[in-house]
């Protein structure tokens, strides 16, 4: 038997989509099924039917439900504690099924290989919990929730509902700089590409050149992801780009080239190894970027490199507050050994963590890195912009950094409209640069966040911030974004 669109099935036997019966279903969450049932039916023979009133029966048949509903609510909390259910020195409860509801576009290996729970197994509550949120961190989904469904002595059926998020964003791009330069473009992204969890990612920008020194300048991409290559625990991603004049300076590593004379063509390939621990993930990864530039003279041509990085994701999604940390650092290699013009090695690492408290939001992240070697200035940091608020974009550069930022975001009003705080402190330079309180920069401001939850990365932002550091790099600054900045 075919389930209907929108309905998955594992298991033993099959499983249609239905309604729970009276009592006989219950929430993960805790919650219970309203009672639907417009009559409860009796098994008494005529004569015996005969010497009661219907009502009477009716009576009768609703206590008996509202007796088994409870007996099952208190078997649901000895679960959730760990015990199996039966009590104490029962055998654990067995999956026989697991249905999926509302993945009309999601393929449902996708949502199988986030399970932790399997058919045949005993039912843990724990590592239920842990499969949802698994799922909500994929952040394809608006909703999920999950039931277990008692299915006869030591038996349970596990339904996982989903309400899918629209994934496919083609976007207008309308962008005024700090600098004047207006930029229209198109990024088209489809999150869920082919159903799969995939991201395909194609983009197409053309500055005016309106700021003062700019040039007309494009840019076109094209980037594909795979978080995970079939069963195997490896993700690949690969991307290919084209940037011309004030373009340049975001399809390359080569600082100084923004608003010059620059033609960039770039490739790059990232394969990494991941390991999964509960609704975390841990990740090694190699990359490889091959970047052409055509500048000035001074400026080299080819910069090439090898990424080694190591990186831990252990932040839960809750479409809009976030809880837990993410880590990561890594070694990127400039040399003649890979065809590249310029000899440096570029260390980097940074720590996210997130409070969360009912709605209430606290992001904190650090960062730094510093670049060793000949042309470590030539393929250092720059700070400014949309990573350190209120101060020019790429007007601090050097062969090291580091970076605080702090914020705060505030539970929404009307379910869908919330604000923030925050403060950005930093500093870009050489060696003596980065301890030196007079090359210090800081920004703050304060910006509301409006969420569009069917959307994947669905939160509008718009932020107004004031920046002070050397050399007047500062003033007020409004940025908009249609994702959360940390």
């Amino acid at each position: 038997m075919r389930a209907p669109p929108g309905v998955g099935r594992l298991g033993s036997r099959a499983v249609a989509q239905r309604r729970p019966r009276c009592g006989s279903g219950s929430a993960l969450d805790g919650s219970w099924p309203t009672m639907r049932c417009a009559r409860f039916a009796t098994r008494g023979g005529a004569g015996f039917a005969g010497r009661r009133s219907p009502k009477f029966d009716c009576l009768r048949g609703a206590a008996r439900w509202l007796l088994v509903a409870l007996l099952l609510r208190v078997a649901g909390g000895a679960v959730a504690h760990g015990q199996p259910l039966g009590g104490a020195d029962a055998a654990p409860a067995r999956i026989i099924a697991i249905e999926f509801v509302g993945n009309h576009r999601t393929k449902q290996p996708v949502l199988v290989r986030e399970m932790l729970v399997t058919v045949g197994q005993p039912f843990d509550a724990h590592q239920f919990e842990d499969s949802l949120q698994r799922l909500r961190n994929l952040g394809l989904f608006f909703r999920v929730s999950g039931e277990v469904q008692p299915a006869g002595p030591g038996q349970v059926v596990l339904t996982v509902r989903v309400v899918e998020k629209w994934a496919v964003l083609p976007l207008p791009q309308v962008d005024l700089t700090e600098e004047g330069d207006v930029k229209l473009g198109l990024d088209y992204t489809d999150y869920n590409f082919r159903g799969q969890d995939q991201r395909l990612n194609l983009k197409f920008k053309h500055a005016l050149g309106t700021d003062t020194g700019g040039k007309a300048g494009e840019s076109a991409s094209i980037a594909y992801d795979v978080p995970q290559v079939g069963e195997s625990p490896y993700d690949v991603s690969t991307g290919v780009g084209l940037a011309t004049h004030n373009e340049a300076a975001a399809r390359t590593a080569l600082t100084g080239t923004r608003g010059g004379n620059a033609t960039s063509v770039d490739f790059d390939l990232d394969v990494g190894r991941f390991e999964r621990v509960k609704t975390w993930r841990r990740r090694s990864a190699l990359g490889l970027t091959v970047n052409h530039i055509t500048a000035s003279e001074d400026q080299p041509r080819w910069l090439n490199s090898l990424r080694l990085s190591r990186s831990v994701d252990a932040v839960d999604d809750f479409v809009y507050t976030f809880r837990g940390f993410r880590a990561g650092g890594g070694v990127q290699l400039f040399s003649d050994w890979f065809g590249s013009e310029v000899s440096a090695a570029k260390i980097t690492g940074e720590y996210t963590r997130f409070w969360k408290r009912d709605e209430h939001n606290v992001v904190g992240k650090v960062s730094g890195g510093y670049t060793f070697g000949v042309g470590a200035r030539d393929v250092g940091f720059e700070l400014g912009g949309g990573n350190l608020r209120g101060i020019d974009k790429a007007s601090l550069r050097g062969a090291g950094m580091w970076l605080a930022n702090l914020e705060y975001r505030s539970p929404r009003a009307w379910r869908w409209l919330g604000g923030a705080c925050f403060t950005d402190l930093g500093v870009a330079g050489e060696e003596a640069d980065l301890v030196d309180p007079s090359h210090l920069a800081a920004g703050g401001g304060v910006g509301v966040r409006a969420t569009i939850g069917r959307l994947v990365k669905g939160v509008a932002r718009l932020d107004v911030a004031y920046g002070t550091g050397p050399d007047g790099v500062g003033s007020l600054k409004v940025y908009f974004g249609l994702k959360q900045p940390l």
